[in-house]
């Protein structure tokens, strides 16, 4: 629970699309799929997510005409400077998404995977990024909008720790700069997630803290999550097979395998055997493999290591690798982790769950308020 939240949290505000959660219920988001967009504007309903027959424009309106709101993180374009509408993807309170900009960004994406979507997967493809470019668009827009209502800030400071945590949660390898270009993530876009969360802490107030009831009931719920399986800290020495041995050189190697096993039984420091004969890496620390888990290893190896008397020397063992000599040094039984040993993890977790959901509340209520147009193009 704690790896997964440390990966996913720092983006849940910074990539709203991505964590983008649905605003009105599927009544009302097929009520208004069946609206015109008179309607939409009129009642201030907007669809949670791009409806299955998007809204055209009612004949005879004027959707240029709504009142323009400039916004940083949304620079598509406004309802004032916009005479074009079949440019238009979607409207939100004056603010455009243009669809010659989506198509920019899809062609630019389409080369950089070039041959990886087929030619007749490319329209399917096209129809997805438009659908999740407009659902980040209306969600960036809405939220910029009421960072700006509340006069909300980010600083340097605040803007550059997110950097760090997005840093700190990629996986091994991958670079920061590339993560934030291939995601289009600029720092005015993580300075509205600082902006975001603020806005949700504001929002949640005293309720952000989980009370002792609530870490408690999530712990009764979930004491799978808390559950140590057996495991036992073994050590071995390999002598491997490789491509090619007949049933003599097996042979051969099990005389060697047992004569490793000899030498460690009448007195042989195992470690030292291991570092001058095994064929596995953890030679270098003695053929100690540390803590291994069931179903962690080959059935045979299993077998052995959750079954052998503690620090006695077992008979050599056959594996699709090779022959083995398995030492236990030591052996766990299952066990659940304390409440007050994991309170902390439960607490962080309970609190991440509730800025989710005070976020999902908040974009809900803005989506409900807000003017959204979507266009048929």
């Amino acid at each position: 629970m704690e790896n997964r939240s440390k990966k996913i949290w720092p983006l849940i505000f910074i990539l709203i699309v991505f964590v983008f959660v649905t605003g009105c219920d599927n009544k009302e988001e097929k009520k208004n799929t069946a609206s015109t967009a008179t309607a939409a504007v009129g009642t201030n309903q907007a669809p949670a997510t791009p409806p299955a027959a998007s809204v055209p424009a009612p004949a005879g309106s004027n959707p240029a005409a709504s009142p323009a709101q400039s916004s940083p993180s949304a620079p598509a374009g406004t309802a004032a400077n916009l005479s074009d509408m079949d440019d238009v993807v979607v409207i939100v309170d004056g603010s455009i998404l243009k669809k010659s900009e989506v198509e920019k960004e899809f062609k630019e994406k389409l080369a950089a995977v070039k041959e990886k979507i087929p030619a007749d997967k490319k329209k399917e493809a096209w129809l997805n990024m438009k659908k999740q470019r407009m659902e980040e668009f209306i969600a960036r827009t809405l939220i910029t909008n009421e960072a700006e209502k509340r006069k909300m800030e980010a600083t340097d400071k605040e803007i550059d720790a997110t950097i760090n945590q997005i840093k700190k949660s990629l996986p091994p390898g991958k670079k920061l700069d590339a993560f934030m270009k291939e995601n289009n993530i600029s720092r005015e876009y993580i300075a509205l997630g600082v902006k975001a969360k603020k806005m949700v802490k504001q929002d949640l107030g005293k309720k952000a803290k989980p009370s002792k009831e609530e870490i408690a009931k999530f712990y009764e719920e979930n004491k799978e999550q808390f559950t140590v399986p057996e495991s036992a800290h073994v050590r071995h020495i390999l002598v491997a097979f490789v491509a090619g041995d007949d049933d003599k050189i097996k042979a051969e190697k099990k005389v060697k395998i047992e004569n490793l096993r000899k030498q460690v039984v009448e007195g042989a420091d195992f470690a030292e055997v291991a570092r001058k004969n095994s064929d596995c890496p953890s030679k270098e620390k003695g053929g100690d493999l540390g803590l291994i888990r069931k179903e962690q290893t080959v059935k045979p190896f299993e077998e052995a290591a959750f079954s052998q008397e503690i620090n006695v020397i077992g008979p050599v063992v056959a594996t699709e690798f090779g022959y083995h000599i398995i030492q236990v040094l030591e052996r766990n039984a299952q066990k659940i982790t304390p409440q007050e040993e994991v309170k902390g993890q439960i607490t962080s977790h309970l609190e991440q769950q509730k800025e989710t959901e005070a976020f999902t509340n908040l974009v809900k209520k803005l989506r409900e308020n807000a003017k959204i147009i979507i266009f048929e193009n």
